[in-house]
């Protein structure tokens, strides 16, 4: 199982979360969203929530955002989950943040990336990136995938999520 799922969902509000110091709620917000099978869940956007693009969100918008499966997690309802990265999908994208192997295969083996020169691939901070990409945590933007068994995909875009030291 991939250590990082996604939540896809419509943004219906927007608000300074409760949690944190005195200075840092306005820093932190928490968003509501109502998921695509109805249900409703929230996600705490922090300053260390990798947001792609630095995309703004309002009410209305389409989001996915990625958590952490092993982080702990309070027992609410709605649930909350606080975001490692979080993007503003284009209309039939989808992403995936995982580590992929030597042979571009994700953890769980559901998805190969095959590059191509016309894919961007950078850094979190928006260098572009030459180094290898085994082993490495990626948020992989991609339209399409093959019907193979395991799906593969030329992405659009991919993020390296470069180790900090």
């Amino acid at each position: 199982m991939t250590r990082y799922l996604p939540l896809k969902g419509i943004i219906t509000s927007i608000s300074e979360s409760r949690t944190g110091g005195s200075g840092a709620a306005s820093c932190t917000l928490l968003f509501s969203i109502q998921g695509e099978d109805g249900n409703v869940f929230s996600f705490v956007i922090s300053p260390s929530t990798y947001v792609l693009n630095q995309e703004s969100f309002r009410p209305g918008d389409t989001i996915i955002a990625f958590y952490d499966s092993l982080a702990p997690m309070p027992l609410i309802y709605p649930p909350s989950y606080q975001a490692v990265a979080a993007i503003k999908p284009w209309k039939e994208q989808s992403a995936m943040l995982d580590v992929f192997d030597q042979n571009l295969k994700n953890s769980d083996n559901s998805l190969v990336l095959n590059l191509s020169p016309a894919t961007n691939i950078r850094t979190q901070n928006g260098q572009i990136f030459t180094g290898r990409l085994a082993n490495q945590l990626l948020l992989v933007l991609y339209t399409a995938t093959t019907r193979s068994l395991p799906p593969q995909t030329t992405p659009d875009e991919v993020v390296v999520f470069c180790p900090v030291s």
